[in-house]
């Protein structure tokens, strides 16, 4: 049987409650969620992300579909590119860890069934899954956008694919915010409309962000 509740104290402080598996599968066989699953590039953002158990079932269907429509010698690239599409916010601290961890096996898991080889932590694979797990699945309040106890707004990378170099990427910040259309200041604070001075930066040159080979992402610090 699944544990769908830790503690009644839980449930009455935090509202916590755990989606059972079959429910789950059931919402991801939606149709087009069921199609988002199976596109690696599709990004998924589970706002309460509990431990984890939406997120492994969408990582298990990308990396399914990675082996099912990329030649073998793409699929280290590839199941990157699927974990790097995959963003989590979870308020307890203890449900964050397990998300995080259960991720990170399932991981470990496919690829040794996938490449019949253990993945060493002194790896890249290994570095940069790892890296993007703690990266996109972070600890937070979704209905605030800050992190709860230092009050700092959430931010999150988007992992940006580049032009003719199919296994690089590039980092982009963003504020969780950003994706309500509120507009956040150097200093952080979040505010109801854009910044009316947004076009008087519009022909201003930016240095291009750095990019790398995804299964090296974890160097981008």
């Amino acid at each position: 049987m699944e544990e769908l509740i830790k503690s009644k104290d839980r449930v009455q402080k935090h509202g916590e409650v755990f989606t059972p598996a079959w429910m789950v599968d059931q919402m991801l066989d939606t149709p087009g969620v069921k199609e988002a699953c199976q596109d690696i590039y599709a990004t998924f953002l589970e706002p309460s992300a509990g431990d984890g158990n939406f997120l492994q079932a969408i990582l298990e269907r990308k990396l399914a579909a990675v082996q099912a429509n990329y030649d073998k010698k793409n699929w280290k690239t590839k199941s990157l590119w699927a974990l790097s599409s995959i963003y989590g916010i979870e308020y307890l601290a203890d449900n964050l860890e397990v998300a995080r961890s259960r991720l990170f096996l399932y991981y470990l898991d496919w690829y040794e069934a996938a490449f019949l080889e253990h993945l060493t932590s002194k790896s890249d694979i290994y570095k940069s899954a790892h890296y993007l797990i703690h990266k996109n699945i972070i600890r937070g309040n979704t209905l605030t956008k800050r992190h709860p106890d230092t009050d700092e707004l959430i931010m999150f990378n988007e992992w940006q694919s580049v032009p003719n170099a199919p296994s690089h990427v590039m980092k982009k910040p963003f504020a969780f915010a950003e994706l309500f259309g509120e507009s956040v200041t150097e200093a952080g604070v979040v505010e109801g409309q854009l910044d009316l001075f947004a076009d008087f930066f519009e022909d201003e040159v930016l240095d291009e962000p750095e990019s790398i080979d995804i299964k090296k992402v974890y160097q981008l610090g």
